[in-house]
């Protein structure tokens, strides 16, 4: 893995490397550590400043671009650690404006007015508008315009891209070779399984069920506005049924990133079958280079 910050080349100086995403975190994130020992002539005297360009790279392939926007450095130890965001950091930037069209005019419109340029935009069509008067972010109009729809939005290098989620297929790991360990968690902990629909009186006028009804009710209520074409649908988002998640540690590859998907064929484990990754953290230090991944379990084999 090669590492440079502004240019110059600090892959000889790292001893550790850690990279991550997860679906709610708004941009990548790398941390590397190195040693740092300025009054020592010649020899680990170089360091990483804030606000500095940070390029990770393997065979010639850029795999994270960012901004470093923390330096920390022990007085006891001669170890510096530098945190990088890619240029998703940028989208918590507020927007100002009236953005109308199909959720990717609204994308590349809200980019476009702050600085961001775009790259692949996924736009499933359809009339999205979003007004922002300061108390939304870059992301948040982004989201609002894409509401109801699966999608992950990323950088590669300064561009923004939008894509559905799991759409492209990162790879398969098989057998004990290369998952290394796995855990899997079903839980009706947040459960809502009946919503019961209000009318402006707040009279009960209807409700809507999800079926599960081997675990007690746990209820809420939709309270309708008026505004809504479909009151029952609308009361329909707020019921939660059985959620199940799992993460697995496999041997590490730049592509199982959050957004897309892992096929996991291992006899005799819980987490077989295709997934979505949700969260991910590649993990090198030692020549040992490792990566978890949060899968999102629709279905479980």
């Amino acid at each position: 893995m090669n590492v440079a910050v502004n240019g110059v080349d600090f892959s000889k100086h790292i001893e550790n490397i850690s990279w991550s995403g997860d679906e709610n975190q708004l941009a990548r994130k790398v941390t590397i550590s190195y040693l740092y020992a300025p009054e020592s002539p010649g020899i680990h005297n170089l360091a990483a400043g804030k606000g500095g360009r940070l390029v990770m790279s393997e065979g010639g392939q850029v795999l994270f671009d960012g901004i470093i926007v923390t330096e920390e450095r022990s007085e006891s130890s001669i170890t510096m650690k530098n945190t990088a965001y890619d240029y998703s950091w940028y989208l918590k930037s507020k927007a100002l404006g009236v953005y109308k069209g199909t959720p990717g005019v609204v994308a590349a419109k809200v980019c476009e007015e702050n600085g961001i340029p775009c790259g692949s935009i996924y736009d499933p069509g359809g009339e999205a508008e979003v007004i922002s008067t300061g108390e939304k972010s870059i992301s948040q109009v982004i989201a609002a315009a894409y509401e109801g729809e699966d999608v992950h939005v990323y950088m590669e290098g300064m561009n923004l891209c939008i894509e559905k989620y799991g759409a492209v297929l990162a790879g398969t790991v098989t057998g004990d070779d290369y998952v290394t360990d796995g855990t899997y968690k079903s839980s009706v902990e947040n459960m809502v399984n009946r919503v019961v629909i209000l009318n402006a009186a707040e009279q009960p006028v209807g409700e809507v069920t999800n079926g599960l009804t081997g675990y007690g009710i746990i209820q809420d209520a939709y309270k309708i506005s008026g505004s809504e074409a479909d009151p029952a649908k609308e009361a329909e988002k707020l019921l939660k049924g059985i959620e199940e998640s799992g993460k697995i540690v496999v041997k590490g590859k730049p592509e199982f990133q959050t957004g897309r998907a892992v096929i996991v064929e291992k006899a005799g484990s819980k987490i077989r079958g295709r997934f979505v990754i949700i969260s991910d953290s590649h993990s090198i230090s030692d020549a040992q280079y490792t990566v978890t991944l949060g899968l999102r379990f629709e279905t479980v084999a």
